[in-house]
Formats: structure tokens, sequence, C-alpha cells
């Protein structure tokens, strides 16, 4: 962190995260956003070609439109604990330690402003899943859908890590709502809650090691022998730590859910990704076996819970 103004940016974000132990800190997430707003308006233009220029816009416009949704009274340490996160990840892992530097190329008007727009269209876009997760709203999901759809065909998204990661990931979390909100009105106070619990967590872990090993073998720099079943390893060990300590997070006081330490499984298992992005490059092998972890998570309790009381 280089520069002052992305150093500042990056203990703003610091302090998005420290604040959901408080009541303070309402308007920290502008605070991020002009911070790296102005370290971008101060370096060339051309610097959006650049990832460190890429993850300025990104976090500037993920903190504007999560500071609209913390005044309009959307959980403001739910938004800046996660998006706080995001941003730190973001920052540490795309923006260079000696600052931006100028490119060697030249770069057309348009190009500019393509990337620019790109940019700020992916940091909305993170920003709003976060939200969507808290508060969900169908229509507004659908445009989110079309507008990932249109930045994989015309933005290249699925080059752009670890980006595609983290926007990935969100999506995951902010569609979950559809599906939780079918099995909960469904379930009740079934015996066997343990049962249901315990044998997803295992089955998830599983999927995880198989579908990671299975595309990890695609790496030419792994292969398919034990270095390729070590990797696995270490990638299931990180994503499922992280979603097992999320099953802790009823401890916190987040138990609004029916069954909140599969929840805390599912919400944490999801995110575990991003934060996997700042020690490997590897870390999107995780996101099929995470994807199925959370089906199997959701759905368990139909299957595994018996005579459950059933809502109408």
């Amino acid at each position: 962190m280089g520069e002052t103004l992305a150093t500042l940016a990056f203990l703003s974000a610091i302090a998005m995260l420290l604040s959901t132990t408080t009541s303070y800190g309402k308007w920290l997430a502008s605070l991020t956003g002009a911070f790296c707003s102005l370290e971008f308006l101060q370096s060339p233009f051309e610097s959006i070609q650049q990832p460190g220029g890429s993850a300025l816009l990104v976090a500037a416009s993920m903190s504007f439109l999560l500071q609209y949704h913390i005044t309009k009274d959307v959980s403001q340490k739910t938004l800046n604990g996660i998006g706080g996160s995001i941003i730190l990840i973001i920052l540490l892992s795309m923006f260079p330690v000696d600052g931006l530097q100028g490119t060697i190329h030249d770069y057309s008007v348009f190009e500019n402003i393509r990337e620019l727009v790109i940019s700020l269209s992916i940091g909305l876009l993170i920003a709003q899943l976060i939200v969507n997760a808290l508060s969900f709203n169908k229509r507004l999901s659908l445009i989110i859908a079309l507008m990932v759809f249109i930045l994989v065909i015309f933005g290249e998204l699925m080059q752009r890590s670890p980006l595609t990661i983290i926007l990935t990931s969100c999506m995951m979390i902010g569609y979950l709502p559809i599906l939780e909100e079918k099995i909960n009105n469904r379930i009740g106070s079934g015996r066997g809650r343990a049962i249901a619990l315990g044998v997803p967590v295992l089955l998830g872990i599983i999927l995880i090691f198989a579908t990671t090993y299975v595309s990890i073998t695609s790496v030419s720099r792994i292969g398919s022998g034990y270095g390729a079943i070590a990797v696995a390893l270490w990638l299931t060990l990180g994503a499922t730590g992280i979603g097992l300590i999320g099953m802790l997070l009823p401890l916190l006081g987040l138990d609004a859910h029916p069954r909140p330490e599969a929840w805390g499984w599912r919400y944490c298992l999801a995110l575990s990704p991003i934060v996997m992005a700042l020690q490997t490059d590897l870390s999107g092998h995780v996101l099929l076996g995470i994807f199925l972890a959370i089906i199997i998570s959701i759905s368990a309790p139909l299957v595994l819970e018996s005579n459950p009381a059933k809502g109408v």
C-alpha cells in the first residue's frame, strides 16, 4: 500500500470491519469510497487498465452503494463487516505495493471508458448481492443476473481473477434466500436436527474435496499425482474450516434463521473462496464443490428429519 490515499482506504476498510463490534461507523463506507476515488483521480486515467486501478473503482462503487443501503436502515453492522472484509481483500490482492505506475501501452478513450464501466459495474453488483442476502428483491435479482451475463459475454469477467471469485461467491450468498425461503416454510421442529446438520456437513466436505481434486488436475503446474491430492486437501481444509467457524455465528447473536448453525455453515462456506484468494490463485477450484455442499445443506432437513411440523 505505497500510496497515502490507498493506505487510508485500507485503514478505513479495517475500521468498517471493526465497527461490527460497536454502534458507531455509519459513514465509514463513504469514507472508504472517497479515499479510493481520490486515489484513482490523482492517478493517470489509463491506470484503469491495471488491476490496481480497477480495484480502486470496484472498492469505491461498492462502498458508496453499501453506504446508500446503510442510510436506508439495512443492517449497518453486517454491511460494514462483510463489505469491509471484501474491500480489504480486493485492495490487498490487487493493489500493487508500490502504487499505480504508468502503463507502457497506449489505450484509446473507448477502451478506458469500457474498463471504467466494467469496474464500476462489478463493484455495484458485489455490493448489491451482499444486500440481497439480507433483503431479497426478486425483480432486482433478475437484473443482477442479466448484468452478470453481460459482463461474462462482453466484459471478459472470467479472466478477471480474483474479481471473478469474489463475484461468484457473492452470487451464492445473494441468491441463497430463494432456496432458503422455499425450504424454511416446509420445516418445523422435526426430530433428528443434529443428524440433519452433521450429515450434510460431512457430505459437503467430501464433495468439496472430490470436485476440487478433479478440477485441480487440469492445472498444468500441479498435474494429477500426489501434488493434486495435497493441494485439494489444503483447499478443502481452508474452505471447510471457514465454514465450520460460521457455525459459531449464532453465539454472536446471528440466530434469526430456523437453522442458524446450518445457515452459518452455508454463509461462511460461500465466502471462503474470497478469503483464500489472498493466499492462492487456485481458490476458484472449490466453487463447484461449495455450491453442491450448500444445496445439500439447504435440502437436508426435508430428507433427514423425521415427522417435521410443516408450515402452511
